[in-house]
């Protein structure tokens, strides 16, 4: 459990020998290009990650930069990663989605490149101390688990997919869940009311088994607040699993604890879908989308569906979950994962067909070997988001589309997961699996890139003064499902590293009186990031 330890005066260097110019927690991408750009303009550097693989969903949880749109998104350092990703495979074009090994290597390239030195895995935070003085606060220090000592910055970095440090502080104003229609007036906001809107695969599927009670995976309708409520919902989160082809695939294993009625839900999805099975996205055929190799790799997805490998309600009280109980929780959808592709490949149930087409896959033998072969990284979609003085929502995160502090480009849809499974009564005492939560529509005018201004990062006026957060950042739950994309989080973190170094070097005394002409100038000029959705310079 993370402990606040309050300062009523700055902490100098001399008291803790761990001291640098800027601490980055988190290797998430943002967190990777934080540290890279605050290392290439000179600054003393160090980054901690609490998993034992480098990257977050860029290489420990197998996504890379497979999401985003335009190539405006995609820029500055995030296109520097993806052409050293190239280099690999010995082609001169850009592999935003390689394989995460070769991610993870590129990532620690681009690190060494900016001779940031102190990188350091299994470093969760244990701690974080704020100081005051004259009525503002700013992050004093850290403890984390791999520094025998506190650690010590001019600016700390929060690239975590929590928000960890600024949760930590005790005076950093922060969210998680969905708000309601009312707080922002946003239409898509709040629980919502389960239907079919989009959803693949079977109706029809009974929420009750033998006994009468409900199955493993569904919840009670009385469990979910009314339509346009406010709610601690969280989209569903899964591991993004390297799913092999190839005669080297490690068969699906079968988990610990493994009971074949835990997954009757998918048993009846089969049957009411007559034996056909359509559930998980885009399989077969098993690529990486864009990877120039020569194996059969796929990046398992999502699915919207009864029996999708997205699971609603396992994640149930992540963001504020202690460190223990976030591993059981990722056990959870461990179990759920592997158990659903072992069911499918060796269940006498499942239409012999069907068992033979898994049987022909199985997980990826050269990557996450010291894991069991699944992503350290779990994918976060969404979880505690700060707010700021600035809050992202619906109305706003297109109007206007462009936005005169801007340091990067979005491009994408709202895009909202399945947050909830529930039995909805369907009359004479039947209960129905429906699927709650679900929405993808375009932003304004149907196009879907806007503007990212700098101030999305900062804590409000007087809190978290040397304090940058480029992904918990300042959203409604409503526009996180847009900008919940690692391209952007590359772009943010560019900027929070650039940023950092007007408050080492005495230009800014707070991340809130940064001057953004700087920041752009830079952003554009040393690192050939885009800063503005089209019309853009072709020179960019």
């Amino acid at each position: 459990m993370l402990v606040l330890s309050l300062l009523f005066f700055f902490l100098t260097p001399s008291l803790c020998s761990n001291n640098f110019d800027v601490v980055v927690y988190g290797s998430s991408p943002a967190g990777v290009s934080s540290a890279v750009a605050a290392g290439r303009l000179g600054l003393k550097v160090a980054l901690y990650e609490p998993l034992k693989m480098i990257g977050g969903m860029g290489a420990a949880g197998n996504l890379a930069l497979n999401d985003g749109g335009m190539s405006a998104e995609r820029t500055g350092l995030a296109r520097e990663f993806s052409l050293l990703n190239g280099k690999y495979y010995n082609v001169s074009t850009e592999v935003p989605h390689p394989e995460s090994f070769v991610a993870a290597a590129s990532f620690y390239s681009m690190l060494a490149s900016a001779n940031v030195t102190t990188v350091k895995l299994g470093c969760r935070l244990l701690s974080a101390t704020r100081a005051v003085a004259q009525g503002v606060s700013r992050v004093g220090s850290i403890t984390v688990l791999c520094e025998p000592e506190a650690v010590t910055a001019a600016v700390f970095i929060d690239a975590s997919y929590d928000g960890e440090i600024m949760v930590a502080l005790g005076d950093v104003e922060y969210t998680a869940g969905r708000e309601s229609i009312a707080k922002y007036n946003e239409s898509y906001a709040g629980a919502r009311t389960p239907g079919w809107v989009g959803v693949h695969g079977p109706r029809n599927v009974s929420a009750l088994g033998p006994d009468g009670k409900l199955i493993k995976y569904v919840s009670d309708l009385s469990e979910l607040a009314p339509p346009g409520e406010a709610d601690d919902a969280l989209m569903a989160f899964q591991h993004r699993m390297c799913i092999s082809g190839d005669a080297d695939r490690i068969p699906w294993p079968k988990p610990t604890n493994y009971s074949p009625d835990d997954f009757l839900l998918i048993q009846r999805a089969l049957e009411a879908n007559n034996g056909s099975y359509n559930f998980f996205t885009s399989m077969p055929p098993s690529e990486l989308p864009g990877y120039p190799g020569s194996k059969k790799k796929y990046c398992l997805c999502c699915g919207i569906s009864i029996a999708a490998s997205d699971q609603p309600g396992l994640n149930k009280g992540w963001a504020s979950a202690s460190w223990d109980r976030k591993q059981q929780i990722i056990a959870d959808h461990t179990y759920f994962e592997l158990g659903a592709f072992y069911f499918l490949a060796n269940d006498p149930s499942v239409p012999s067909d069907v068992r033979k087409l898994f049987k022909n896959y199985g997980l990826c033998s050269d990557e996450f070997q010291d894991n069991g072969y699944m992503p350290h990284q779990l994918y976060i979609r969404i979880s505690n988001r700060l707010v700021g003085d600035y809050v992202m929502t619906q109305n706003n995160i297109a109007v206007p589309r462009s936005k005169s502090d801007s340091i990067g480009v979005g491009d994408w849809s709202f895009d909202e997961h399945m947050t909830g499974k529930y039995a909805v009564p369907m009359g004479d005492g039947r209960y129905e699996v429906t699927l709650e939560g679900n929405f993808w529509p375009s932003l304004p005018n149907n196009t879907n890139w806007y503007d990212v201004p700098f101030k999305i990062m900062l804590p409000k006026v007087g809190t978290g003064s040397n304090l940058l957060v480029p992904v918990a950042l300042s959203a409604s739950a409503v526009a996180y499902t847009s900008t919940r994309i690692e391209n952007m989080f590359m772009s943010l973190g560019t900027a929070a590293g650039v940023a950092a170094k007007q408050l080492v070097d005495g230009d800014a005394s707070t991340v809130q009186e940064v001057n953004v002409g700087k920041v752009q100038a830079i952003l554009t000029g040393t690192f050939l990031q885009r800063i503005h959705g089209p019309p853009f310079s072709k020179s960019l």
